[in-house]
């Protein structure tokens, strides 16, 4: 009976040590070989593209932002309003070591954005059927009378757990993107960040993305969404990485 008792404990100590270790969580891949992951709040995206690999960490629920770069072990770490401070502060900054004629063209350029009508955006929606092995609705985005691109969402049930951390980590993004541009003007006129553009990408999780503003081209697809264990290291920065300010990063990151 003390053997057999031993054996439970022990099982009972290895599912317990397991259940600590790793969580039941979500792995997004993407044609552009772009990964998400996805475990209790926590969103981890590593991007590929031809200036190489970025990795960003985020908690929208906690505030938590990071900015990670692997190839000289550094990463900032702070909120979203500690990013678009350090955004503003570097754009005061090298505004005042710019040549007056060329803040003079940001002053005209920022005029003749304000002086601009925003572009007039319909959207239409229709079945877009499965990609992934996830339903999908498909949105066709009209800008001034010409489609300007399609996006395939999904609402699927069996993604309910990871829709409002996707829609929480959109908004992030809009956020940083929105305190990244020198004046609000340069949102006004473009389509997407008008406000029906907007309303489809909070809409649900985007699987399919094609652009017709320079012909035809297809910006992103997914090609997984599937359930695995992910361990909460995943979502932490190596110990051996350096903290450095968001300028610092940002900085650095400009010199590539």
């Amino acid at each position: 009976m003390k053997d057999f008792l031993k054996y439970i404990f022990a099982i009972i100590i290895f599912l317990f040590i397991g259940f600590e270790s790793h969580s039941q969580g979500w792995i997004i891949t993407e044609s552009d070989n772009s990964i998400t992951l996805i475990r209790e709040g926590w969103v981890k995206s590593i991007s590929n593209d031809e200036e190489g690999e970025s990795t960003s960490i985020f908690n929208p629920e906690k505030g938590v932002f990071i900015m990670i770069d692997d190839a000289n072990e550094t990463f900032a770490k702070g909120s979203g309003d500690d990013f678009c401070n350090a955004i503003i502060s570097m754009r005061e900054e090298m505004n005042k070591q710019i040549p007056p004629e060329q803040l003079k063209m940001m002053e005209d350029m920022i005029a003749d954005n304000k002086a601009k009508p925003a572009p007039k955006v319909t959207v239409s929606k229709e079945n877009g059927g499965e990609i992934a092995g996830y339903q999908t609705e498909k949105y066709s985005i009209i800008a001034d009378g010409e489609l300007f691109e399609e996006k395939w969402i999904t609402n699927d049930q069996a993604l309910k757990s990871i829709i409002d951390i996707y829609k929480a980590t959109q908004e992030l993004t809009y956020k940083t993107v929105k305190c990244s541009v020198p004046d609000e003007s340069f949102l006004k006129i473009s389509t997407e960040y008008s406000n029906e553009y907007m309303k489809v990408e909070l809409s649900g999780i985007e699987l399919k993305n094609v652009s017709y503003e320079y012909g035809s081209e297809t910006l992103s697809e997914v090609l997984s969404i599937e359930k695995e264990d992910i361990s909460p290291s995943e979502f932490e920065v190596p110990e051996s990485y350096s903290e450095i300010s968001f300028e610092d990063f940002l900085m650095a990151m400009s010199d590539m």
